[in-house]
């Protein structure tokens, strides 16, 4: 994945299916085709494929980064705005559906097939730490993981969605 030569704006970068970078998150894999590093830190692209309903991450809002999630596969629940999930406004979107959430705009989604496969794209990349040591857990169950969150600017304001609600 990418090449040796470095630019003002980052390293000209490929990645391709069979070789990109694999990171265990929670009950999930990603897949890691852009790192900070690459691009100066200006971006940070995951790529999650089959993500179950219960992956969900909890209603939260980021202070540090915009995030833009093009949905690849599956069916998607999107809930931005407010300040729950009962106040927020809810969007279903199946593949070919983008979402652009800006930095301190609430949000969370759930895929609501089991089959999801989503493209999310981070920038700039201030939470690739965050993305790459949290490691495999049964879920996002609880709190554990608040803090480390609070650190890079996301503050969690309520649960994930269960079963669509």
């Amino acid at each position: 994945m990418g090449t040796n030569e470095s630019r003002a704006h980052g390293i000209p970068t490929f990645s391709t299916p069979e070789n990109v970078e694999k990171i265990e998150y929670y009950n999930t894999t990603f897949e890691l085709p852009l790192r900070s590093e690459t691009t100066d830190g200006q971006f940070l692209m995951i790529r999650q494929r089959e993500i179950p309903a219960d992956a969900a991450p909890p209603f939260h809002v980021h202070t540090n980064e915009d995030e833009i999630w093009i949905v690849n596969g599956g069916t998607f629940r999107f809930w931005i705005g407010g300040s729950s999930l009962a106040t927020a406004e809810i969007f279903d979107l199946g593949p070919g559906g983008v979402v652009y959430g800006p930095r301190n705009v609430p949000h969370t989604f759930q895929s609501m097939d089991g089959l999801g496969d989503v493209t999310l794209l981070l920038s700039p990349a201030d939470s690739q730490d965050y993305f790459l040591n949290v490691g495999q857990a049964d879920s996002r169950k609880g709190t554990e993981d608040h803090h480390q969150l609070k650190r890079i600017g996301v503050h969690v304001l309520d649960r994930a969605p269960v079963d669509g609600q």
